[in-house]
């Protein structure tokens, strides 16, 4: 009869010796509610059957019934643990990883911990914990090099290729010339390549001739020269080019991969992400800190925390309080029109260089000057950045200059007329303005204008100011420029102007512009982001799955819908396999059905066009996040 014992939501792991015994016990979660007079019996599960049992005390503590530690008094002996296995025969032996799981067993991610050494043909299993089934692929190495040692014969100029793989660097590209007689004439260096540490030896192979050789030189780690030893003979078409290095001495020196990598933890986020969206879903969060930078596509994010799925209600592993786009050095990106797109190759007709101004068709004194950052042809995409005039520029809170704290100096001579104070100072009882002198003086009962600006509160009742001080410029070169930002967090550096409540310096939804062609063509923007966004991105994924019990295969573009899930995507391509009767799919445009965001092993897998429904077998998002260094 199995006995009950009070407690419970206790997580422990254990960690195992040389002799495959208990050498020590990590509490993950103590739980809470446990008995010290009362406590619960600890075994070793899914490890194999031992030669001898660990012997296991839990410690408990406090008022909660916390198990705080666990004692080793027996380790045992012989148990099976969960273990990933890498072996290379000409390696150093120390690369290692640890393996994360999902709650029904199978394998999360690895994430690995030790890139180890002068690993080239590594193979990699997973041995222990009970399971079985997982299937691994190191990735290992680089492809690399350029060298010629011989010239060969009868080679063409029309079938050279030179096919790059070896030599200790990358990059290095090269053009073989064959003379009438069909020897190997030359070797152009199309590109020198990079990291080199050793000169590279070359095989020319095919083409129907034998005998050409050729050297490197390398300086600096790029290829400099590459002198023709032997043309050889009887080439009737252009052999192909093959640049290696000695298998020996890759295996007696360090890789320089290896020295300079970095490790990097990579999740799939598990459906499309807008432009200004603050909370990120992606596979896992579980390597990543709890506070950080990510590479979304060429998007730097910094994300604040991050959640689990399961824990604390939260439905879905995600990074949250997401600043986007930190790396972007554009303040506003705008999408416009396809009313001038070619019908053949679907590129639109609308011109705009960088550097250009942007004119508006209808201007008005409050716009703010636009700038061309940047235009992608291809997504109708104007990237632009805003003129901001030298009042506007104030630190508003740096810590080591007291005086930029809320200081400003109205920027220029010219910046209000002569005589004229830059700003208008009232009467306000028990309110004083701060004077940057040494010592800290004070205006006593005075505060500056704010009432240029009007709108409607909740209540439909005008109000006035926005916030911001009045700037006295009427007459000056600054007349309607934009008013001193005063440090006010939602001013975003003083770029944005409003007027009325409208926003008078991002474009919106409707403006119109010209072009930069020589007769302007005026564009219309469809959408306009905001100051802060990032990109859109688009999630995707391999969805492998079983034999149909419904129709035979999948017809892309189709939409497919998880019938357990209810999740939503469009397939782009499928193919048969990898094993016989299943199919591979990627599919785009995942559509989450809240609070489920994750297809789900197992389930059944519909197209809804060609009706074709069959279990999923596994599921692989692809479009990846990566942890970036501060």
């Amino acid at each position: 009869m199995s006995r009950t014992v009070p407690g419970s939501g206790a997580q422990i792991i254990p960690i195992f010796n040389s002799i495959s015994g208990v050498r020590d016990v990590y509490v993950v979660n103590g739980g809470s509610g446990y008995d010290p007079a009362d406590p619960p019996r600890l075994r070793i599960e899914n490890c194999g059957t031992p030669i001898r049992d660990a012997v296991l005390r839990a410690v408990i503590e406090g008022d909660g019934g916390v198990i705080t530690a666990v004692e080793v008094l027996d380790p045992g002996e012989g148990y099976d643990p969960l273990r990933l296995i890498i072996e290379d025969d000409g390696s150093d032996g120390h690369a290692d990883g640890q393996v994360y799981l999902k709650q029904d067993g199978g394998i999360d991610f690895i994430q690995i911990t030790t890139p180890g050494d002068t690993y080239f043909d590594a193979t990699a299993r997973i041995e222990g914990g009970g399971g079985s089934g997982a299937e691994l692929v190191p990735v290992t190495g680089l492809i690399t090099g350029l060298a010629i040692e011989q010239q060969g014969r009868n080679y063409t100029e029309e079938d050279v290729n030179i096919i790059i793989s070896g030599g200790g660097g990358q990059g290095a590209t090269g053009v073989a010339e064959v003379s009438q007689f069909g020897q190997v004439s030359s070797i152009t260096l199309t590109n020198e390549g990079e990291f080199f540490e050793t000169p590279p030896l070359i095989q020319i192979i095919k083409g129907g001739g034998s005998g050409a050789t050729a050297e490197a030189f390398i300086d600096l780690g790029k290829i400099t020269n590459i002198d023709l030893l032997a043309g050889g003979g009887g080439y009737v078409a252009a052999p192909q080019i093959i640049f290696t290095r000695d298998t020996d001495l890759i295996r007696t020196a360090r890789v320089r991969q290896s020295l300079n990598s970095s490790i990097f933890n990579l999740s799939g986020i598990v459906s499309d992400i807008t432009s200004g969206q603050t909370t990120i879903p992606v596979e896992t969060t579980a390597p990543y800190s709890g506070s950080g930078k990510i590479l979304l596509g060429r998007e730097i994010i910094r994300y604040t925390g991050k959640t689990a799925a399961g824990v604390d209600g939260a439905t879905v592993d995600s990074f949250t309080g997401c600043d986007r786009g930190i790396n972007f050095r554009f303040d506003q990106k705008v999408i416009l029109d396809d009313l001038q797109d070619d019908p053949n190759t679907g590129l639109t007709s609308y011109t705009f260089n960088v550097t250009d101004k942007v004119r508006r068709v209808v201007e008005n004194s409050n716009n703010r000057v636009a700038i061309v950052y940047d235009w992608d042809v291809e997504q109708k995409a104007l990237y632009l950045t805003f003129q901001v005039d030298e009042l506007a520029f104030i630190d508003g809170g740096r810590s080591n200059e007291k005086s930029q704290i809320i200081a400003f100096v109205a920027g220029t001579a010219g910046a209000s007329g002569t005589g004229v104070e830059p700003h208008v100072l009232l009467e306000a009882e028990g309110v004083n303005i701060v004077v940057f002198t040494e010592p800290l003086g004070l205006i006593l009962n005075r505060k500056f204008e704010d009432d240029d600006e009007s709108y409607e509160d909740e209540q439909g009742i005008t109000q006035y100011g926005d916030g911001i001080i009045d700037l006295v410029n009427t007459g000056t070169e600054f007349e309607n420029q934009i008013n001193l930002d005063g440090g006010i967090a939602s001013s975003k550096y003083g770029i944005e102007e409003t007027l009325g409540g409208t926003n008078t310096t991002l474009f919106q939804q409707g403006d119109q512009i010209y072009d930069a062609n020589l007769n302007p063509l005026v564009a219309t923007v469809l959408s306009a982001g905001a100051l802060g966004d990032g990109d859109t991105h688009t999630s995707t994924a391999e969805i492998i799955v079983g034999t149909p019990t419904a129709g035979v295969a999948y017809v892309p573009p189709e939409e497919v819908e998880g019938l357990t899930s209810g999740l939503t995507a469009t397939t782009v391509t499928r193919v048969d396999g990898p094993k016989e009767g299943q199919q591979t799919i990627t599919v785009t445009s995942v559509e989450s059905n809240d609070p489920t965001f994750y297809f789900s092993v197992g389930e059944t897998l519909r197209g809804n066009s060609s009706g074709v429904q069959a279990p999923i077998v596994s599921v692989a998002y692809d479009t990846y996040v990566r942890n970036e260094d501060e």
